[in-house]
Formats: structure tokens, sequence, C-alpha cells
């Protein structure tokens, strides 16, 4: 019975140790004044089985049987004292290195660029990047007039550059307005206060305009070419049919006029 229950533990153990996995995080709110939360996660097949977290203060289940298991950790007198040993050796114990190392720290640099411009009833699409940031938590933020813009907003998951480095993208769909004022805001741990980039439109109309104001003006300048040969050519006539009565009234055109009243 003995050698039994011995192997059915060790088959419980490599089985669990085949497609189980435990991790421990510790997550700091703030390191001046050391406050973390310490978290205990068992997963079984990717599956959450099981969860320990410090605020909260004891585990909890996910499935059935990791509720059963989380009653019994629960119950356990021993178990808060072995929490606490590991916040100490894995949270608390950090903390100074954290404090000391500025290089765990990478600030964004943010770009604000157009990728579409505005197309009859097509809106306009903006562009806001954050690259070259660590650590990876951040957040972009789009506003209006001074008013934060909620609706047209979509962002990309945070991305890493492979190098230890992430990036995140946001995009804005809006209505261009006269005099409206639109730029994008970062908060990152790296910053000591947010960051903002306003958008600067181009002065340069786009391609469509100016195609039009180029017509118009070549149309303008060839209409006003023509209206002044008209008017040319119309007076050399006019004097024409003038100077052929030789000084006496003759019969023309209401544009002429008696050249010389006293014969």
């Amino acid at each position: 019975v003995t050698l039994g229950i011995i192997a059915f533990t060790a088959g419980i153990f490599i089985f669990y140790s085949a497609f189980g996995q435990m991790s421990g995080c510790c997550t700091y709110q703030s390191i001046e004044k050391a406050l973390f939360e310490y978290e205990i996660k068992y997963t079984y097949n990717k599956t959450l089985f099981m969860e320990y977290n410090s605020t909260r203060g004891n585990w909890m289940g996910f499935t059935p049987l990791g509720v059963f298991w989380a009653n019994i950790y629960n119950r356990d007198p021993w178990d808060p004292e072995q929490r606490k040993v590991e916040q100490l050796m894995l949270c608390s114990e950090t903390i100074h290195v954290l404090k000391d190392s500025t290089s765990l720290l990478a600030a964004p640099s943010l770009k604000l660029t157009s990728v579409k411009q505005p197309s009859g009833t097509h809106p306009a699409l903006l562009l806001c990047s954050a690259y070259n940031f660590y650590p990876q938590d951040i957040e972009l933020t789009w506003f209006q007039n001074g008013q934060e813009v909620t609706s047209g907003v979509s962002s990309t998951e945070v991305l890493s550059d492979g190098d230890l480095y992430y990036q995140i993208h946001s995009y804005l769909e809006y209505s261009p307005k006269l005099g409206e004022e639109i730029s994008c805001m970062v908060e990152h741990v790296s910053l000591s206060e947010p960051l903002v980039q306003a958008w600067d439109p181009p002065h340069s109309l786009p391609w469509s305009e100016r195609v039009k104001i180029v017509l118009g003006t070549l149309f303008l300048v060839v209409g006003l070419t023509m209206l002044a040969i008209g008017y040319v050519k119309h007076k050399k006539h006019s004097a024409a049919l003038c100077t052929i009565g030789q000084g006496k009234l003759v019969i023309m055109p209401s544009q002429c006029y008696k050249i010389n009243e006293h014969l």
C-alpha cells in the first residue's frame, strides 16, 4: 500500500510537471513607498487553475480541483507565513535594486504623422507612435481642443522591438475643422510628466486641391488673354471704320462719332 501511494504521488507530480506551470510576479505600485502586489498563479493545460494574491490575502480556485486545493491552502496556518517569506525574498529585497538601476527605464520618443488625407465623406487618419520605451506599460491618449477623444480611436498592442525596447501605435479618425487643435499624449513611468505632441498640419494643400487651383488659374489666364486680344482687335476695327469718312459725319457703329463737327 505504501509503495502504491508513493507511486501514485510520483505519477501525479510527473503528470503535473509535464502539463502544469507555476509563476510568481511582483507588481510595484510605488517603488519609493515599497508598495507592491505579489501573485502566484498555477496553470494547467494553459488554463488558470489557482491563484494567490497578496492584496486579497488568500488563494482562489478557478476550476473544481482548484477550488478544492485553494480551500486547503487557505485553512493552512503556515501558508501565510510562507507567502510572507516569498514576498520578502522576491519583492522587498529587490526594491533597492530598482531604485539604483536607472538602466531599467527608457523614455519613449513620440511621433505624430498623417496617414490619410480627408477625401469626400471619408475622414482623415492620424497616427501617434511611441518608440524605444521600457518597461512596456504605457498609455496613449488623444485630445481635440483640450478634450479627450475616445471615438474613432484604435491602437495596436505593445510590440517588442526584440532588443528589450517596445513600441505602440494609435490611430485617430477625424474630420478636420478650421482652427481646431489635435494632440497626442503619452504617459510612462520614465517620464516625470506626460509628453504631449501637437498635430501641426502641413501648410501645402493636398494634391487634388492643388490640381484644382492650377487648372482654375490656367483657365483664368487663358480667358483673360483671349478677352484682351478680342478687345484690341475690336478697337482697331472700330478705328478703321471711323477714318473712312475723312472728317465728315459717317453712319457707322455706335462706337464711332463725328470726327470733325465743323465740316
